[in-house]
């Protein structure tokens, strides 16, 4: 009965899941890391570094679509897909390292600085487009039923939280374990080293999954083309259709907004590790590890949570839980109930409680976070599908760029507003490479931004997801003819 029953098996979700490892390296380690690099080591003002890193959208605003629109259609017996993915999963990986290694002519002023870093970004967002749409495309085309794709995308989601962790969260002892007073993160040798680390590794998955997702190509070589305009009409009717579509519309609201928060926190924790809780290296560690466990594990749950209340309510779910994350960080550590340096004596052994809070809170933050954003991604799938069966339409590529573009136009916002909330904080950057010493006032609200804004983007964005439309039942309705919409 089911017209799209197609599947994967586990090992091929897992061998997919690599090209995730090399997305992971590359864009949680600039927001782990690039904020702090520019401001704290070169002395970049924090609203110019944000705004460096945030205008990237606008040329991906016109990137993204394009590439989803090409993928598409492209006739070749490599498939749609797997060039795209190869050369610019390569180009990535060449503009990870180069970001962090800011050439003698490009440092004799702000604007110097601030241009290299907005040039440089705008070459890896290219690359990263060129991987990360058709590869988002072939994950929608390798799993076809319901459940399978939220498994995939849970599975997707795991991989990229054990790159997140192996790389940017051990990072902190690996590459910033720091030398008597001297603060690790205004060291520039230290970024040099870690981004070289990166850019290895992003190449070696790049080249590991193009190899083994290589059967799962599809030869359109000899594929017709339909085209009554030409590709350039094409194009805008194809986009017309999908942001004419009210099937994703509420997903396309909901993955922007909690996109947003999450880049916030994401690119405001990290001096929230250094300057609200102090934290010594291995603390950092453990602080920022506990993130990328949480989403794991959030990835992990989500699958069952699926099944037992179909993809809306596992989001919804995930939702509260990131909430409750912040709101008790907020209510231990801004009230001073807890202090960032408490400890507790248990049988003669003294406990870091501060620590163990915070990463107990923290880590529930992104636990709700790892249980939405692999779910909304599958609800993608199921919506592209959806016009798959009622036009006959491949638009993989095209939904596939258009969700990517939600998101990457919710980071670029988002990385303003943290260089704003810096700003307007009152955090204070190194002046001729000397460190400079945070105000108590400063470090307080540099907390109060980091857990409340985070906490209040995602309820907003539970408001957008409650109102998309396509629930197990109803795909599967149409898929046996039973209706012909949504």
């Amino acid at each position: 009965m089911n017209r799209n029953a197609k599947t994967c098996s586990t090992g091929s979700m897992f061998t997919y899941s690599l090209g995730e490892c090399a997305n992971s390296l590359v864009m949680n380690g600039i927001f782990g890391f690039a904020m702090l690099f520019y401001t704290k080591s070169l002395g970049l003002d924090p609203t110019w570094a944000g705004l460096a890193m945030s205008l990237s959208v606008f040329w991906e605003a016109i990137t993204e679509p394009v590439m989803g629109h090409i993928s598409d259609n492209t006739r070749s017996s490599w498939g749609r897909r797997h060039p795209y993915m190869l050369v610019g999963g390569l180009l990535m990986a060449l503009c990870s390292y180069l970001i962090w290694t800011v050439p003698g002519f490009c440092r004799g002023s702000q604007m110097g600085i601030f241009w290299y870093l907005v040039g440089m970004n705008l070459l890896l967002r290219t690359g990263l487009t060129m991987f990360f749409i058709p590869y988002m495309a072939l994950g929608f085309e390798m799993c076809g039923d319901y459940q399978g794709r939220s498994r995939l995308q849970g599975i997707r989601q795991i991989f990229n939280m054990a790159a997140n962790f192996a790389g940017p969260a051990m990072a902190w002892v690996f590459f910033f374990g720091g030398k008597g007073n001297t603060q690790a993160t205004t060291i520039e040798a230290n970024y040099h080293l870690m981004g070289g680390t990166f850019a290895a590794a992003t190449a070696s998955f790049v080249i590991l999954v193009c190899f083994f997702t290589f059967r799962w190509r599809e030869d359109t070589s000899h594929t017709p083309r339909h085209s009554e305009h030409g590709w350039f009409k094409d194009f805008f009717l194809e986009m017309k259709a999908i942001l004419a579509d009210p099937n994703p519309r509420w997903v396309f609201a909901f993955i922007f907004t909690v996109c947003a928060g999450m880049v916030i926190v994401s690119s405001l924790q990290m001096f929230v590790y250094d300057d609200f809780m102090q934290f010594p290296a291995w603390h950092k560690s453990i602080a920022h590890g506990s993130t990328m466990v949480g989403m794991a594990l959030g990835a992990l749950v989500s699958m069952s949570l699926t099944k037992r209340f179909d993809k809306k309510g596992a989001v919804l779910i995930g939702g509260a839980i990131s909430i409750t994350g912040n709101v008790m960080l907020a209510g231990l550590f801004l009230t001073g109930i807890i202090k960032p340096d408490a400890t507790l004596a248990v049988g003669g052994v003294t406990l870091p409680l501060a620590l163990i809070l915070f990463v107990i809170f923290h880590a529930s933050y992104w636990f709700g976070n790892g249980i939405m954003l692999p779910v909304s991604t599958a609800m993608m799938a199921d919506v592209s599908e959806v016009r798959r069966l009622q036009t006959g339409e491949v638009k993989d590529g095209g939904y596939s760029s258009v969700f990517s573009l939600a998101m990457r136009m919710a980071i670029s916002f988002s990385l303003i507003v943290a260089g704003w909330c810096l700003s307007g904080i009152g955090y204070q950057v190194p002046k001729d490479g000397h460190a400079v010493t945070q105000t108590p006032q400063a470090i307080w609200n540099l907390g109060l931004v980091t857990f409340v804004i985070g906490a209040a983007i995602c309820l907003l964005s539970l408001l957008a997801i409650r109102l998309y439309p396509i629930t197990r039942e109803h795909l599967e309705q149409i898929r046996d003819g039973r209706v012909s919409s949504i």
